[in-house]
């Protein structure tokens, strides 16, 4: 309700922070949903190792006096390899023999019948990577074509009251 005191500008100014507050708000809604269905995808294609991915994704509201941006993801430097995957390249051996021993894996030479050591299995997973590639796992796109329809839903139904 207006004031008789309050200016037009003033009314205005009222309005557009009313308008940001419930932008900001819904914004925080979408990012809680879509982070907890990620979280749910993410156990479900079982993309852990230590967790770190797991553990650090979330969601993060931005504002500017020019926009407002709603960011999801993981904040882990392997984010990127999860989410687009790998192309065949060539890996480092220093986080594969680490991965090797995390998992404990073991492997027997069929031929020979001598056990792998940690170094040799995790050459042979490079030599894969490096042949075939990591395939892309994006579970926040997902989610998101998943949810399109709804979070226009809610940016829609955005009320403001004064």
């Amino acid at each position: 309700m207006q004031d008789s005191d309050t200016t037009p500008d003033e009314m205005m100014r009222e309005i557009y922070l009313a308008i940001y507050a419930a932008l900001e708000s819904r914004l925080h809604l979408i990012g809680s949903v879509i982070d907890a269905e990620s979280r749910k995808e993410i156990l479900a294609q079982q993309i852990y190792d230590k967790g770190d991915f797991y553990g650090n994704t979330g969601y993060l509201v931005e504002t500017s006096p020019d926009a407002m941006i709603l960011r999801v993801g993981s904040n882990v430097r392997h984010e990127p390899f999860v989410l687009g995957g790998k192309v065949p390249s060539w890996t480092p051996i220093a986080p594969l023999i680490a991965w090797v021993e995390r998992k404990h894996l073991s492997w027997t030479d069929k031929e020979t019948g001598k056990a792998l050591t940690v170094a040799e299995i995790a050459y042979l997973i490079r030599g894969k990577i490096k042949r075939e590639g990591i395939a892309a796992r994006n579970v926040f796109a997902t989610v998101i074509a998943n949810r399109e329809q709804w979070i226009y839903q809610q940016l829609n139904s955005i009320e403001v009251s004064l």
